[in-house]
């Protein structure tokens, strides 16, 4: 989403807007700059839940997808019985 907006913002904003004629170490250089203005704070909190989350709850809902696909028997057969009269 950065990369999305980064070039569009008005070229006066600052000196965190893309510049065309710029070298390209100068625009990562403004781009981490528009990053660390705009998200950053946002980005890392995300980041640090979905670690802590995945950590803490990521083996037991994977034991319990593996338990109910043994219980589901998605290779047993099908069949179709005649409707009853």
């Amino acid at each position: 989403m950065n990369l999305y907006g980064w070039p569009f913002i008005d070229a006066l904003a600052s000196n965190i807007a893309f510049h065309a004629d710029a070298s390209p170490a100068a625009n990562l250089a403004r781009f981490l700059a528009y990053c660390l203005a705009t998200s950053l704070g946002w980005d890392l909190g995300r980041a640090v839940v979905t670690v802590a989350l995945t950590l803490t709850l990521g083996t037991p809902v994977l034991r319990a997808l593996r338990r109910a696909t043994r219980r589901a028997a998605f290779e047993s057969a099908v069949t179709f019985d005649p409707p009853t009269p």
